[in-house]
């Protein structure tokens, strides 16, 4: 089959100091396809992208669009061109309307002015395509996480891109949503578009993806036809060994009670709940992106002012004063949904992030000590094998899953008796979930209670002793993952069955 390749690269070469990111990677993208990028977090997916894009120059080999020569070209240059990104983490200017976020990056002049209204018919036409009705007043700091995600995607497409590079775009949006984005991804597969897919969901990839290439340490590994991969075999490709237990499901006697919840209420994203969870025990919240999950969550934890009902840990009610401060006191943690925003300092290392919890705990005499705050770290770093293992990295230069390793390892310096895990696994590889999963059943081992919230079935049906459904705010069903299915599951998810069932 002749195909005509839209993309190349030839014997690419990035690096930074000593460090190759990039090394000799020869790469084909072809017109009209859909095609993965996959790999291990700090495979050097994100700095292939980067020099892609012109964001990076090769320190060797030469980049080829439509068969020109591009090494060198400045990112715009390169959109100029026709080469679009969604990145992963959300460029959203929250201060400004929908019609000007989507416009931003080629804002509509008039006499040398700014004239967002001539621009409208445009966006309109755009949002038409992905299938969103906004207000373009609307400002962009109202929407949800999920929202702005196709408020990106718009941006990206206002240009009718030839080529779009979407990176982990599903990590922030719903079952339903995902499914709104794979129509959107086949329409401009029939237009002629050409698309780049990264993604740590096996389930995406080969359900959209016609090819899949896979880089380790900087390098391509090999490409092959989607179908020619066998799951088995793409997830050893990825990691260089095969992977024995992806869910490690750890038996523990399940004891006494330690969170319980009855009739919480939230504004209107929490609707009169009541549930329980037990020392060894893991009990999945599974909903739709606004289903209440985050919610419940922040109200246990103590970032939410609950509006009603009862929250008890131990046996002991949270009072109305209760607080996050309080709430680590009680011997609560959270794993937040939104790891930039919530779940660390940016701008600080790794060896700060991990002490920022428990500065008690590498003190001597009310001073911290230098020695315990490094040691510390430095076991936290071995063990969820963070990538660099360098305590003194900066968090915001991390890839996103070896950040999410870091904002976990913050929580694990001590004992807590309840774990709440807000999508604690998203937007990280497989090899990573593989050791979050085994620090899950560790948890329990050792007498925790765990409330994981998720989008990902199979990660509730693996990991679970309980599944609980939440829709619009509601707990719709508790399921026994044992003697359930996915599509029982997606069935309840999307707002099927009703609470006569319980």
């Amino acid at each position: 089959m002749n195909e005509k390749v839209v993309l190349r690269m030839e014997g690419v070469t990035k690096t930074f100091g000593a460090t190759k990111a990039l090394t000799n990677v020869d790469l084909n993208i072809c017109e009209n396809e859909v095609h993965a990028i996959v790999g291990s977090n700090g495979a050097g997916k994100s700095t292939l992208m980067k020099t892609l894009m012109g964001e990076h120059k090769p320190n060797e080999g030469k980049l080829f669009y439509l068969d020109k020569e591009v090494t060198g070209k400045s990112p715009l240059e390169m959109q100029n061109l026709g080469i679009q990104i969604v990145h992963q983490v959300l460029n959203i200017v929250g201060s400004m309307s929908i019609l000007e976020n989507i416009l931003v990056c080629n804002p509509p002049m008039k006499a040398g002015m700014l004239d967002w209204k001539a621009g409208e018919v445009m966006v309109k036409e755009v949002l038409d395509f992905i299938g969103m009705d906004f207000n373009l007043k609307q400002k962009a700091s109202t929407l949800s996480v999920a929202q702005q995600q196709f408020v990106i995607i718009a941006r990206a497409l206002i240009n009718k891109p030839k080529v779009l590079i979407l990176d982990e775009p599903t990590s922030r949006i719903s079952l339903e949503e995902t499914e709104k984005l794979f129509l959107i991804i086949e329409k401009l597969k029939a237009s002629g578009t050409t698309t780049i897919y990264i993604s740590h969901r096996m389930e995406e990839i080969y359900r959209i993806c016609d090819k899949i290439s896979v880089f380790r340490d900087g390098r391509r590994i090999e490409t092959r036809i989607t179908n020619d991969f066998t799951e088995k075999e793409l997830v050893s490709s990825m990691l260089g060994k095969t992977l024995d237990a992806f869910f490690p499901k750890i038996k523990v006697p399940i004891k006494e009670e330690i969170l319980n919840v009855e009739n919480l209420t939230y504004q209107d994203k929490v609707n009169d709940i009541s549930f329980n969870v037990k020392a060894g025990e893991i009990v999945s919240l599974v909903g739709a992106v606004g289903a209440g999950k985050t919610e419940t969550l922040g109200c246990i934890y103590g970032i939410l002012k609950k509006d009603g009902g009862k929250i008890s840990v131990d046996n002991e009610e949270l009072t109305k004063s209760h607080s996050a401060k309080k709430g680590i006191n009680k011997g609560i943690a959270l794993v937040p949904e939104d790891r930039a925003l919530q779940g660390m300092i940016g701008d600080r290392n790794i060896m700060e992030n991990t002490s920022a919890i428990s500065t008690k705990l590498i003190s001597k005499f009310s001073f911290i000590s230098g020695k315990k705050d490094k040691d510390k770290a430095q076991q936290s770093n071995d063990k969820l094998l963070v990538k660099p293992n360098d305590i003194k990295y900066i968090m915001k230069s991390l890839s996103g899953g070896n950040q999410q390793k870091v904002v976990i390892g913050k929580w694990l310096l001590e004992n807590y008796k309840l774990y709440l895990l807000d999508e604690v696994a998203a937007g990280v590889d497989i090899g990573a979930k593989a050791e979050i999963y085994k620090i899950l059943g560790e948890l329990v081992k050792n007498g925790a209670g765990v409330l994981l919230s998720t989008g990902d079935i199979e990660e509730a049906i693996g990991l679970s002793d309980r599944i609980i459904v939440l829709y619009k705010g509601k707990i719709l069903k508790e399921i026994d993952p044992k003697t359930t299915s996915k599509n029982e599951i997606l069935q309840y998810i999307m707002g099927g069955g009703s609470n006569e069932e319980n």
